[in-house]
């Protein structure tokens, strides 16, 4: 309540006032004791002069203490005062305060300060405690006759005089309380009028802080106020007009999908879009500025301190930099902020070629590599081709062996070329999988059945491993065959040629089920087997080759498993075996219908 305008107003308008009326109060006090004061000394000053003009000449029997004191009783009694007659040598031998029986034992008045006072100049006065007749007492002292035979003194008690003032204190405090009274409500009254319009004003003001602008304060005077309020209309207007602006940059700022840094002229970060912020760990919400130093990367330290230092423009230059996601190929151009010809700052703008530049880097490896592999049995082929045009198709023996060896080359091909094909329609993800359930152990029991020639040829000893009541599998049953095929064909390949083994398992955990196929053949190096489901690659190439590998199946194994949500992993050690593993997400409907 104390923090409202019209209540804090009042409480000052009260305090100005009441403390207006303490120090006239107190002022009128003095000045009334002050008055009351001249005017008894003015009123006793002129009954001691006319008594003085009275006495001028000395009585007869003044001499005498009955007589001067009878006549001090009487005119005291008389004026309401304290009529006191002193000697020269200053004997009190008359007082009407006091009885002539006692006047011979009273202290000798030479040296009464109004008594000294009136011997020397011819009046005296004095204020001071009476032991006497003990209390205050207002003394006025003058000569008697010429040449002096005496002093006359009057005297009148102080408290008279407080006892005046008292009432005439009381009359101005009944007065001086009204006028408070009223003084006061009218200050209240006023500030309340004051502070209606400057309440409205705080009202909508305090709305506008919170973000509501609806409305418009009605302006019907043309003082201070009525100023104010079409000020704060107008704020509010341009404040709104810069909000929906503010909303539509920060929409398109926001979605820029290259990351943005914006500089000051002092080189440090003022502003980021979200990719930024992602990318470089920068806060998007800072308060000020952003140091360059708390950049991650001191790579891009030097360029955002290069381009402000030598006021450079960078356009599309490629520049490998540490971020969230690693380190990423960044294309930076940049643009200067300019106000009145000077520099404000600068724009980055990062552009991430990393994937452009990675599937250029793949396109070029899987160009080389598809033209080596043609490469050899094209090669071949045109060899013996030759051979046998030059003559040797008249040689029964060896035209048979070379058409042998033309045919196998040209199977080596075309293996390649469909398996080319298959890849690049997996990759491209063109290929429209039909989900089912699907029994794993009939599709790794029906691809050994086809490769049951080349098992019973090596003497390939197979051993299969099912759990009991394990689940079919939420999968494409062609595409599935496909990464079975490829994974025994590889496995029989691989194994010695006498005491080869092939251990298949299959098992369930969790909502997946897993299969592992695995062999002791000759193994994988631990440097490879980062790489080993990359295209074209071979462990051993040539015998890769010689046994009719195309580089492509276990590609081709990982694309599927993951087009199926599943996972493809590999151990192995040199001349001990290798284990592929791949794992399937279990057969539900609420899968099935996630998949599709």
């Amino acid at each position: 309540m104390l923090s409202r305008v019209s209540v804090r107003l009042g409480i000052v308008f009260g305090l100005i006032i009441f403390f207006t009326v303490a120090l006239s109060y107190f002022s009128q006090g003095r000045l009334i004791n002050e008055l009351l004061l001249k005017g008894i000394r003015q009123e006793l000053g002129r009954e001691l002069r006319l008594n003085q003009l009275l006495l001028e000449n000395e009585p007869a029997n003044w001499k005498d203490p009955e007589t001067a004191d009878r006549w001090a009783d009487t005119v005291g009694r008389v004026l309401d005062l304290r009529v006191t007659l002193v000697t020269l040598d200053g004997w009190v031998i008359g007082d009407s305060y006091l009885s002539p029986f006692v006047l011979g034992s009273v202290e000798n008045h030479r040296h009464r300060p109004e008594i000294q006072e009136a011997m020397k100049v011819g009046y005296g006065e004095h204020i001071r405690y009476s032991e006497t007749v003990r209390e205050n007492m207002l003394y006025m002292a003058v000569p008697l006759g010429d040449p002096v035979y005496a002093i006359l003194r009057f005297a009148k008690p102080v408290q008279d005089i407080g006892a005046l003032e008292s009432e005439v204190r009381k009359g101005i405090e009944a007065a001086l309380f009204w006028a408070l009274l009223f003084s006061l409500l009218a200050g209240v009254i006023t500030a309340f009028i004051l502070a209606r319009p400057l309440q409205r004003l705080a009202n909508a003001a305090e709305k506008r802080l919170h973000g509501d602008f609806s409305g418009v304060i009605p302006v019907h005077r043309n003082d201070e106020i009525g100023k104010l309020a079409r000020g704060i209309n107008y704020l509010s207007d341009e404040i709104r007009k810069n909000m929906r602006q503010e909303e539509w940059y920060r929409a398109v700022f926001s979605g820029i999908r290259e990351a943005i840094i914006v500089t000051n002229a002092a080189g440090e970060i003022m502003l980021v879009n979200p990719v930024a912020s992602r990318l470089f760990r920068i806060e998007s919400a800072m308060p000020l500025s952003w140091p360059l130093r708390r950049l991650s990367d001191s790579r891009l330290q030097d360029i955002i301190d290069d381009v402000h230092e030598n006021r450079s423009t960078l356009l599309k230059e490629e520049v490998e930099i540490a971020t969230a996601k690693g380190t990423r190929i960044m294309q930076i151009s940049t643009m200067p902020v300019l106000k009145e010809g000077r520099s404000e700052g600068t724009v980055f703008v990062f552009n991430d070629i990393t994937r452009l530049r990675n599937l250029e880097r793949v396109r070029r490896d899987f160009v080389s590599s598809v033209s080596h592999e043609l490469r050899t049995p094209l090669t071949s082929i045109k060899g013996y081709t030759e051979t046998l045009l030059e003559g040797a198709m008249y040689d029964p023996e060896h035209a048979a062996a070379f058409l042998q060896i033309i045919h196998k080359e040209s199977e080596q091909l075309t293996a390649l070329v469909n398996d080319v094909l298959d890849l690049s329609r997996i990759e491209s993800g063109r290929i429209r999988y039909t989900f089912a359930s699907v029994d794993l152990r009939g599709v790794i029991d029906s691809n050994l059945a086809l490769l049951r020639q080349s098992i019973e040829k090596k003497g390939i000893r197979i051993e299969r491993h099912y759990r009991k009541d394990l689940p079919d599998v939420l999968a494409d049953a062609s595409y599935l065959d496909i990464v079975v095929r490829n994974l025994l064909d590889n496995a029989v390949k691989y194994v010695d040629d006498v005491n080869g083994r092939i251990r298949i398992s299959v098992f369930r955990t969790n909502a997946d089920v897993v299969m592992e196929i695995d062999d002791n053949g000759i193994g994988i190096a631990p440097a490879d087997l980062d790489r080993i489901f990359e295209r074209f690659y071979r462990v051993d190439k040539a015998r890769s080759r010689q046994l009719g590998g195309t580089g492509l199946g276990l590609a081709i194994v990982k694309h599927i498993v993951i087009a199926h949500k599943g996972h493809v992993a590999v151990r192995s050690r040199i001349n001990q075996g290798s284990t592929f593993s791949v794992t399937l997400p279990v057969f539900c409907a609420e899968a099935k219908n996630n998949n599709n």
